[in-house]
């Protein structure tokens, strides 16, 4: 599919920053040690963003180019896959992590999402997301020209909606007070940039450039003269969401650069990743949870940073031996 590579690519970037920010969440003194609470800091900014611009980028190349009968089935089917995932790490995270007890009412506010288990929002999210695309479809297409301008003025014009107290549900559609929320309505507008991007086939432009210096721009300012800390994530702020515009396209003018080279190891690694990045994303916190939970571990840099490279590998691994496994069968049932 074209210009599918560069978006993988990007993807990987945006996978092993998330898996190294959790392992340094998890198991750095955040308060103690400074580059890792701004390195922290910078991922948790870019992450969420660059998913929703990447998702919006595949999915006009996956659906929004075709008609809503025939992409909705596959729309439903990734938003299973992502509650799915959101269940199998939402249940990990209360096991090992919160030591939750075999009691029905406390499972019972896990499946009916009275509320949601840490570090696994983000999955819900995710599953919302294609709900979205697939309720807002005709926003999406090239037939509704005012589409995408609408969806980024009304992602905007929720971010400067008064926070209230909300459910898990609300929380993650616009925000608010009661939780860890990613709400996908205000980052939309990295959505629907994506599905922008891949329908103009843009690379560099310089009116680009600007707009996305100028967001990140208005972050730092915030952070530094208005606010003098960082804007609020938890509910979302319109400074926090503007941040990482800069950033975003500079990884998406590298993954064009790099899309050419898939020669190089690296290369090809980030697209592995990128192609797999939900596979990643649950195994490696499956690991982190299930390790947070035993006494082998310790909290420094160099634990956090070891036990990245690991959970790499064995994500890599167990993706292989997968694939193999599936050629085999293929093989055998072919003789």
């Amino acid at each position: 599919m074209e210009y599918a590579k560069r978006i993988d690519i990007f993807k990987g970037f945006l996978t092993v920053q998330m898996i190294f920010a959790h392992c340094i969440q998890f198991y750095t003194d955040l308060e103690k040690n400074t580059v890792a609470l701004h390195l922290s800091e910078y991922i948790n900014l870019t992450t969420f963003s660059g998913f929703l611009f990447c998702f919006g980028y595949a999915s006009y190349l996956a659906y929004f180019r075709k008609e809503r009968r025939e992409a909705s089935r596959r729309l439903l089917g990734n938003a299973g896959k992502m509650l799915t995932a959101y269940y199998i790490s939402c249940f990990c995270y209360a096991i090992f992590v919160e030591k939750l007890p075999l009691r029905a009412d406390k499972a019972g506010e896990l499946l009916t999402l009275k509320r949601l288990a840490g570090w696994s929002e983000f999955l819900f999210s995710f599953a919302l997301v294609m709900i979205m695309e697939l309720l807002l479809f005709p926003l999406f297409t090239e037939k509704k020209k005012w589409g995408i301008p609408t969806v980024m003025a009304a992602a905007v014009f929720v971010c400067f909606l008064p926070h209230r107290e909300v459910g898990s549900v609300v929380g993650s559609l616009i925000g608010g007070y009661g939780g860890t929320f990613f709400p996908v309505v205000p980052y939309s507008v990295y959505l629907a940039a994506g599905v922008w991007f891949a329908r103009k086939k843009t690379g560099f432009r310089k009116s680009i450039f600007a707009v996305a210096l100028a967001g990140t721009a208005w972050h730092v300012i915030d952070y530094i003269w208005i606010s003098g800390r960082q804007p609020s994530r938890f509910p979302l702020s319109f400074s926090y969401l503007v941040g990482a515009a800069f950033f975003l396209y500079l990884y998406y003018l590298l993954a064009v650069a790099l899309e050419e080279k898939t020669d190089v190891l690296f290369v090809r690694c980030f697209i592995n990743a990128g192609r797999n990045s939900l596979f990643y994303l649950l195994v490696s916190n499956l690991i982190i949870f299930s390790v947070k939970a035993s006494v082998f571990h310790r909290k420094s840099m160099l634990y956090s940073l070891g036990l990245f490279f690991i959970i790499l590998m064995v994500v890599g691994y167990l993706k292989q031996i997968v694939r193999g496994d599936g050629r085999k069968r293929s093989n055998v049932l072919k003789s």
